[in-house]
């Protein structure tokens, strides 16, 4: 019996210890960290909002290669989701993303497996000299009695220590993309010989690589003047690994006709341009840079884009010197202000 009184005083003692200390201890947390990135706001807002970019710098991806990855929605905006299911180290949760100010803020709701504790993480963007502050943080509540556990531990040290790794990849990611100027253009109009297909990825250099060749010879026939080939991409679908795109070449003087290559007439328009200057392999960088824009202005993609390429690779050899302007027309110029 008095082993049992002893034991049940300890018992009593100890709650009331931790009743005590879950009085005085914080009932909320707020953890973060920030890091200055040198890139353009394109770059930096992409790598905060889009969990396409999130997978290519966080932290904890290298702590399981195979796990399995979920994403769900669209990228930047209200309901976009991330996904994980791996190994002890990274567990299995979610992100969702709650409440988006383009090119400032973003927030996001966490759960970890089914242990939904109703935390915020954020993410917050801030002019800094010439590039932008990044703060990564997470914010929430302990309930009374467990703060009490917050004394004998710190939870901003080891908290920190992930969000300190994330943003050093996050700075590296963001300065190695290439910087663009997006700028508007006045488009002007043009008459083309043209042959349109769906074309898959894989057969890009093979299509434009044979019709080229045949509209510039008819253009040629006819005495009219070949201008500079151009690429018209009317839907580029990353599932299916294809493109509704034109291959066309615009002339000047004559008339010309072929019964193989239709008239395409490019009216003229406002536009914003990019100058991409490299191997077409890599030209996916400039897209990201336009459609990071888009997204700010309340589109996700551009109404029809014209690549035209500036330079001869048969002439060129270097790839680096390539030039190839970039024309992304929007209907919806409101969108664009």
């Amino acid at each position: 019996m008095k082993a049992l009184k002893i034991i049940a005083i300890a018992i009593a003692v100890l709650v009331a210890i931790i009743v005590i200390l879950g009085l005085v201890a914080p009932k909320s947390f707020d953890i973060h960290r920030e890091i200055v990135i040198n890139s353009s706001e394109e770059n930096v807002w992409r790598g905060i909002s889009t969990f396409e970019a999130f997978d290519k710098w966080n932290p904890w991806n290298k702590l399981d290669s195979n796990q399995v990855i979920k994403e769900e929605g669209i990228g930047g905006k209200v309901g976009d989701k991330h996904s994980w299911k791996g190994n002890k180290k990274v567990g299995e949760g979610s992100m969702t993303v709650t409440s988006v100010e383009p090119n400032k803020t973003l927030e996001y709701h966490l759960v970890f497996g089914s242990w939904d504790m109703q935390n915020t993480g954020y993410f917050n963007m801030d002019k800094a000299g010439e590039g932008y502050k990044i703060t990564w943080g997470m914010r929430g509540r302990v309930p009374f009695p467990f703060n009490a556990m917050a004394l004998f531990g710190n939870m901003d040290k080891e908290g920190g220590k992930d969000f300190e790794e994330g943003l050093a990849g996050l700075k590296s990611y963001c300065e190695s993309e290439p910087v663009y100027k997006i700028a508007e253009a006045n488009w002007s109009g043009r008459n083309c010989l043209s042959i349109r297909q769906v074309v898959d990825f894989k057969d890009f250099n093979n299509f434009f690589g044979t019709h080229y060749p045949k509209m510039y010879e008819a253009i040629s026939k006819a005495g009219a003047k070949p201008g500079i080939p151009l690429g018209v991409y009317y839907k580029y679908d990353e599932k299916a690994h294809n493109s509704d795109v034109a291959a066309a070449i615009p002339f000047d003087g004559k008339k010309v006709t072929s019964k193989d290559y239709p008239l395409l007439n490019l009216p003229e328009s406002k536009a914003y341009l990019i100058d991409y200057f490299g191997d077409y392999t890599k030209i996916k960088s400039a897209y990201h840079a336009m459609n990071a824009k888009l997204k700010t202005m309340g589109r996700e993609n551009p109404d029809l884009v014209i690549e035209e390429y500036a330079t001869d690779p048969m002439v060129e050899k270097d790839t680096a010197k390539w030039e190839t302007k970039i024309y992304f027309f929007v209907k919806n110029e409101q969108a664009m202000k």
